[in-house]
């Protein structure tokens, strides 16, 4: 029995980029593209019109942004999952974007293939964030466990020391340890220190 494909939100302010992905995903068998919106509000409506399965979303847009239109979108439709898209890293709010019920995060630069699969994972009710982000929190534990001062780590991964003790902070409480050496302990038990 074919599984009918997954509907589809775009919402960018930007047309050439809406049109890109568009007819990206036209190719797709398993997705169908059921609207377009240029702003939060558009894409608000439409998400109550369509009901679509999926919003691909980008961040920064005029009248209501994407982190704005996100949290309205999940009250409006909670089984409508967006996927954030942004030209930037934002690492400040990335872990505070999926907190608040965004399925995925994913950067702009993305090829075809990591598109596919962040549509796939959000799609199956798992949360995706960009692989560029994933690779420098993986950096940034392991700077931890080498044991390098915030200062040190924010020079490395040119970063704030804020956003530093942010992500470390969010780290121990995912993990639930209560500090660094527990941090420590955790990872070097389960082989992350190499």
């Amino acid at each position: 029995m074919d599984t009918p494909p997954l509907t589809i939100l775009l919402v960018d302010d930007q047309s050439m980029f809406l049109d890109g992905i568009e007819s990206l995903l036209a190719r797709l068998p398993e997705v169908q593209v059921v609207a377009k919106a240029t702003n939060g509000l558009d894409a608000l409506a439409k998400v109550t019109l369509h009901k679509p399965d999926l919003v691909l979303m980008d961040i920064n847009m005029p009248h209501m942004d994407g982190i704005e239109a996100s949290k309205h979108i999940r009250k409006a439709n909670p089984a409508t999952r967006v996927i954030a898209l942004s030209m930037y890293g934002h690492r400040e709010f990335v872990l505070e974007l999926l907190d608040s019920g965004v399925g995925g995060y994913l950067l702009k630069t993305a090829g075809k293939d990591e598109l596919l699969t962040a549509i796939r994972t959000v799609a199956q009710g798992d949360q995706y964030v960009a692989q560029e982000l994933r690779t420098l929190a993986n950096k940034a534990v392991k700077l931890i466990l080498h044991d390098r001062t915030t200062a040190e780590i924010a020079a490395e991964l040119f970063l704030s020391t804020t956003t530093v003790e942010t992500h470390r902070r969010n780290i121990m409480h995912k993990l639930d340890v209560r500090n660094t050496a527990g941090l420590v302990k955790y990872a070097m038990e389960r082989g992350w220190g190499a």
